[in-house]
């Protein structure tokens, strides 16, 4: 009976969690090594308080990432939006994005996957600034959960997005003359 009611308990408790689901995208085309600067575009679907966690969070993953911030010229817009209702999103099936930088191999297959995405999703991309398209997009899905409400939870909601753009800014003078190759 102990064990019965233990197993139930634990199987109640596991069932109770909820797991976000955190994936990303990008495009084949792009040079992602020649990224050194970046700036926001406004948060446009929340105008609360969690829209400055978010963005904080973003700002404190791309300057970990060696990117500077700089609103006047940057190689890449950052822009974010969170979605409170569940929603269909087309994304791909890709290698990692380390995997595509260090062998650009072209023969890599780009399938579309269709996404049915939980209630509540944190979508980060990442444009280009010179050609205006999206060249990366990470997104968390799942998100308003009975943690959501715990401080530095949307910190570490980023963070796991960010995983999934492991790449660093590189000067490329600079990585020359140190001999340091980094993607």
């Amino acid at each position: 009976m102990k064990k019965t009611l233990f197993f139930l308990c634990i199987v109640g408790f596991l069932g109770s969690c909820t797991r976000v689901f955190v994936d990303n995208d990008y495009r084949y085309s792009t040079h992602f090594k020649k990224y050194q600067t970046y700036a926001f575009v406004d948060c446009e679907r929340d105008t609360n308080i969690l829209c400055e966690d978010v963005q904080q969070a973003i700002q404190y993953q791309m300057r970990a990432r060696g990117y500077e911030f700089n609103a006047q010229k940057p190689n890449v817009f950052v822009n974010f939006a969170i979605y409170y209702d569940r929603m269909k999103y087309k994304g791909y099936e890709q290698p990692s994005l380390m995997n595509w930088v260090s062998t650009e191999d072209e023969g890599y297959l780009y399938r579309p996957v269709k996404y049915e995405l939980g209630r509540g999703t944190l979508m980060i991309s990442m444009i280009e600034a010179e050609t205006s398209e999206v060249v990366w997009r990470g997104y968390a899905t799942g998100i308003f959960n009975k943690a959501s409400s715990k401080k530095n939870y949307f910190k570490s909601i980023v963070r796991n997005i960010f995983d999934q753009y492991p790449l660093l800014a590189t000067d490329e003078k600079v990585q020359k003359a140190k001999g340091n190759i980094i993607y």
